[in-house]
């Protein structure tokens, strides 16, 4: 199954718009293996980033290539967006919260075997901050199951 990685670099938070939002494929469903926040401001400020799966969401746009982890491995069939005209709506409780001080901090999530975060087929899953406004490097690594 291949495996891709999505980085999106030094970006304003905003507790109002999604971070990053993977949109899984209509036949393919994914895994989560990896996700790395670091801060890049030259001040410290807090700042809170939910990973939580989504609904919804129109217009999206902004869209960001994944990288193959192996050069050989085919496309990705995921889409990961950074725009959306009317944003996509949160579940109620979130997977995972990262807490990112803005100068330099850093937090990472990694799955052990077995616990990887599952993005159904068509399945979304947004990455927005909860609280704070720094600017973050957001890095993610996504297998992407063969349906």
């Amino acid at each position: 199954m291949p495996i891709f990685s999505i980085t999106r670099t030094a970006t304003a938070l905003s507790t109002s718009a999604d971070l990053l939002t993977l949109v899984a494929a209509n036949n393919k469903p994914l895994r989560v293996l990896m996700v790395d926040l670091k801060g890049m401001g030259t001040t410290s400020s807090a700042n809170e980033v939910l990973m939580s799966r989504s609904t919804g969401g129109t217009g999206a746009g902004g869209a960001l290539a994944a990288e193959k982890v192996n050069s050989n491995s085919a496309a990705a069939s995921f889409s990961a967006f950074t725009t959306w005209g009317a944003q996509p709506t949160l579940a109620a409780r979130p997977i995972w919260a990262f807490g990112p001080n803005t100068n330099g901090g850093i937090d990472k999530f990694v799955a052990v075997p077995g616990a990887e975060i599952s993005v159904p087929a068509s399945g979304q899953l947004s990455f927005r901050a909860a609280a704070g406004t720094g600017p973050v490097t957001i890095a993610v690594l996504v297998e992407e199951i063969d349906g």
